[in-house]
This record gives structure tokens, C-alpha cells and sequence, in this order.
């Protein structure tokens, strides 16, 4: 392995050496609200099969995951407003979860059901939440003022997937980072660090770079027209070896960052071949620390090594992000110059998911 470097630039993997430990309620605070309004990947399908509940803390809760008898998946609050006790450590019955403690049920709307030898029941129960299933991936929708609201919009297809164009290939579960959700979006518009920290030809799921290789990048971002929720980064790039352009190796991935950024899907185009969709969520399980997962799918032409090599690349162009991310605090008045991306225009777009949209709020759970 001697031909291989540290790089780009020395950017290492995230090390607990370089980790100063800010103050962690200072720093999230700067970034605004912890739990912007989106929707969440919480778990995937798999990892909920019928007649089981899974317990999920984050978005400042602590939720209760089920699937009913039937199938259908429910997400509520977990503590029962009886003695407290969590309904993630219950069962499920039928349609309804039961309290581990007094066996209280619940449907899956959070309303209480039943209590053992009872016949009637006090108009009580626990808040539940908007849920999906999407592409093998459990969501829920969160408001950031925390109160139960319509979700304004559905939860994340990808048309080929659903149309069975395009076939699962497999799943990365990159763990917890130290950082705050709209650091994603934030890194979307920074133009002028492609040239310093993704400047490297790297080794796919590696931080290490091949002697001679590079990356010239020329990115662009911008809001969809019809989806206020939705916008968009893209990246031309092209291989560079020995100071010389590949242009055999030119390519476009675009971005779709759908809400604030509790998932961003990622469309890589392989010459000839066709494209792999990947997709990478984040769940706040505080104000800094985020779940970090990937997920992709990929035309039957593609084989399986190509897809992984392809989402390889990226994981390992994260990954150089990482010991900034977990490092770096929020500026609200950033200076800028005129290599910056759209920095302000992008703020501008995120703000929507910071507020809650009042005309769209349903009463609270009971």
C-alpha cells in the first residue's frame, strides 16, 4: 500500500485527536433549531417486522415504532401517560401496542383502547406521528414546533424505484457524527472547499488518495421550480491525472435535497451503463450528533461491484467533510467573497423548515 497517501490535503478521517469538544449547547444554539419540520428516516423496514415494536430516540423524543398484525407501521410517543412506563418495551397485540407495565392498549393512532379489566376507559392516550414507507425506509414527519401538523408534502420516491426500474444493491450504516443537520446544506453552496478538501482521486470508501489523480469539480445549486422543498446541487466533474484532463471521465451527479436535508438522494450517472440512486439520511438524536445511513439502488445493467465502487466514491468524499463538520461552528454572518456559492439565497431557502406553518396545525395528540 505504499503507493497510496493521506489526502486530499491531509484530511484525515474524523479522530478523536482533533475533536476539541466545543461547548455543545453554545454551538447548537448558533445553528438555530435543532429539529427542523421534515420528514425522518427512522428505520428501515426490515428492522420492523410484524407483530414487533423498536424503540427510536431522537427529534428530542422517545418514540415507539410498531407494525400491527395487519402491516401497517405506526410511530407514537413511547412513555404511557398511566405511570410513564415505555410502550417501545411493550407488544403488540392485533392493531394495538400494550404498556409493558399495566398492559394499557393503544391503537395506532396513540388513543388508548383498553385496560385490563376495565369497560370503560378514560379518554386518554399518547401523540402519535405521520409515517411512511418508502423504498424499503421507515419515515416520519416532524414539525420543528413540535406539535403533531399535516406533512405539507409527501415523503421521498424516486419514480424508477418505485416502477421497479431500478433494483436495491445494499446499505451502509455510517453511525453517529457530531454535527448538526443543516450542516449538509450548508456544505452544499461552500464552492470554494471542492478545490481544497475534494480536490484527491480517492479510493472509494477510503480517505486515501492515488499519486497523480485529481478531481476538478464545477458545482452549482438551485431551488426547484415547482417544489418550493426541494432543491439542488450539482456537480460536473472530470478526472485529472498528472495535471491532464480526463475528459473521458467527465460526469454530473445531481443532489436532491428534499426538506432539511433528513435525506438527500444522490443520482450518479456510469457511462454507458446507467444509473445508481443512493441514498444518504440523517436523524438528529441531539442538537449535534446525527445517525448517518446510506441506501442504493441501481439499473439492472449495472452490476453490483460498479454500484459499490460508485458509492464508494462518495462515501469516501464524506468522509474528508467529517473532521471539519464535527469541528466547525455556524456563522451567522459569514464573510464572503465572490468565489462563495449562494450562500444567502440558500439560507433564505432553509429558513422555511426553521418556522411552523400555523394554518397547518392539528390539535396536539391526547
Amino acid at each position: 500500500m505504499g503507493w497510496l497517501r493521506w489526502g486530499p490535503r491531509e484530511a484525515l478521517p474524523y479522530d478523536a485527536r482533533f475533536d476539541h469538544r466545543f461547548d455543545e449547547s453554545a454551538r447548537a444554539e448558533a445553528y438555530g433549531p435543532a429539529y427542523p419540520s421534515g420528514w425522518y428516516h427512522l428505520l428501515d423496514s426490515a428492522e420492523v417486522p410484524k407483530g414487533t415494536v423498536r424503540p427510536v430516540d431522537a427529534l428530542g423524543r422517545h418514540l415507539a415504532v410498531f407494525r400491527d398484525e395487519a402491516g401497517g407501521v405506526h410511530v407514537l410517543d413511547a412513555h404511557c401517560p398511566h405511570q410513564g412506563a415505555s410502550l417501545a418495551h411493550g407488544r403488540v397485540s392485533g392493531e394495538h401496542l400494550t404498556c409493558p407495565f399495566h398492559a394499557w392498549a393503544f391503537d395506532g393512532d396513540g388513543a388508548l383502547a383498553g385496560i385490563p379489566g376495565l369497560d370503560r376507559c378514560p379518554r386518554t392516550g399518547v401523540a402519535s406521528h405521520p409515517v411512511a414507507e418508502r423504498h424499503g425506509m421507515i419515515w416520519m414527519y416532524h414539525d420543528v414546533s413540535g406539535a403533531r401538523v399535516e406533512p405539507p408534502y409527501a415523503a421521498a420516491e424516486v419514480g424508477p424505484i418505485v416502477d421497479r426500474a431500478m433494483t436495491y444493491r445494499g446499505r451502509h450504516d455510517a453511525g453517529e457524527v457530531r454535527m448538526h443537520v443543516a450542516e449538509v446544506i450548508e456544505n452544499s453552496v461552500d464552492f470554494q472547499h471542492f478545490a481544497v478538501v475534494h480536490d484527491g482521486l480517492t479510493v472509494p470508501w477510503t480517505t486515501w488518495t492515488i499519486p497523480g489523480g485529481g478531481l476538478d469539480h464545477t458545482p452549482d445549486w438551485y431551488v426547484d421550480e415547482e417544489h418550493a422543498h426541494i432543491a439542488y446541487f450539482e456537480d460536473d466533474s472530470v478526472v485529472t491525472w498528472r495535471g491532464q484532463t480526463m475528459e473521458g471521465s467527465r460526469s454530473l451527479a445531481r443532489v436532491t435535497m428534499f426538506g432539511p436535508a433528513g435525506v438527500v438522494w444522490f443520482h450518479f450517472q456510469i457511462p454507458t451503463l446507467g444509473e445508481v440512486v443512493l441514498f444518504q439520511t440523517h436523524l438528529p438524536l441531539s442538537p449535534t450528533r446525527q445517525r448517518v445511513r446510506f441506501r442504493w439502488f441501481a439499473d439492472p445493467a449495472v452490476a453490483s461491484p460498479w454500484a459499490w465502487i460508485t458509492v464508494g466514491q462518495w462515501v469516501a468524499q464524506w468522509k474528508a467533510d467529517l473532521r471539519i463538520w464535527q469541528n466547525k461552528v455556524y456563522q451567522p454572518r459569514p464573510v464572503l467573497v465572490p468565489i462563495d456559492g449562494p450562500v444567502h439565497r440558500m439560507r433564505r431557502w432553509y429558513k422555511q423548515f426553521t418556522v411552523s406553518d400555523a394554518p397547518r396545525r392539528v390539535a396536539d395528540a391526547r
